[in-house]
């Protein structure tokens, strides 16, 4: 279902301060890329495992990395986004993913803002996207979905055509996206409907062209060797401290990957002419 993700990967110092700036835009730091994205660690999974699969760079990130000191990501979705089996704020996936990116991209301060409820299905998060983009104003969102809408049967054909018109209005804005699908766990699949909601997730990510973090595949090749336990708290359900810290790892390769391919990219299309 996943191919590889293989990443175009540059290294180097881009644009300082961009031509003509102004004194009160002050001094735009150099930002130094890395040679690679992130790798994770043991706990998490190898890294040529992980079936990431992109479908696209990110310009969007690029231009903000390139042109400004701070990058917002809005990290909307929700018990996982809200902070949900973590034993503390910094323990979320949240925190977690905004200190990964500083660490990775050298030179610019990282802002993952977090707008996580807890039971909401894609139709709610949907339906405050606009306001949040708008109060936020983001260069990347990060997109939990699927899980309770697969746990209250919410009608895939409901939920795919919620997840095309949002993803549709993010591209018109030129916002870049990423999704992160439901987790994995014994339990959940016990009810075929799970599995079939995570399979439309794919599908609306393929064909709206947008990145997606399989965290089911993840969490269930985890599982396989290591037992719910070891993800997951004890309700089976939410995600423990180490769940929190492997997606937030996963998520931060996949966005790091992403910023490098455009750069790639981007450099190339300038040699060319």
């Amino acid at each position: 279902m996943f191919e590889r993700l293989y990443f175009w990967t540059v290294a180097g110092v881009l644009a300082c301060a961009p031509l003509g700036a102004t004194p009160q835009q002050g001094y735009l730091a150099p930002v130094r890329l890395p040679s690679a994205p992130p790798d994770l660690s043991p706990d998490c999974g190898e890294t040529r495992g992980m079936q990431e699969r992109i479908q696209r760079p990110f310009f969007a990130l690029r231009r903000a990395v390139r042109s400004k000191s701070s990058i917002k990501v809005l990290a909307i979705g929700s018990s996982s986004t809200a902070g949900v089996g973590a034993s503390s704020q910094s323990s979320t996936f949240v925190s977690r993913l905004e200190t990964s990116l500083e660490g990775a991209v050298r030179g610019r301060e990282f802002d993952v803002v977090g707008r996580g409820r807890s039971g909401e299905v894609a139709e709610s998060a949907a339906d405050r996207m606009r306001n949040e983009v708008a109060e936020t104003k983001p260069d990347l969102v990060v997109w939990q979905v699927g899980t309770n809408d697969a746990l209250r049967h919410v009608s895939l054909d409901k939920f795919r055509r919620c997840l095309r018109t949002t993803l549709a209005w993010l591209a018109e804005n030129s916002i870049d996206v990423v999704l992160l699908d439901p987790q994995y766990g014994d339990a959940l699949t016990q009810d075929r409907y799970y599995e079939e909601m995570v399979a439309a997730t794919v599908q609306v990510a393929h064909e709206a062209h947008v990145l997606l973090v399989d965290r089911f595949g993840a969490m269930r090749a985890l599982q396989r060797e290591r037992g719910d336990s070891f993800y997951l708290a004890s309700d089976n359900l939410h995600m423990n401290d180490r769940g929190h810290r492997c997606v937030a790892e996963q998520l931060a390769r996949v966005i790091v990957g992403g910023l490098l391919q455009a750069d790639a990219d981007a450099s190339l299309a300038v040699a060319q002419h």
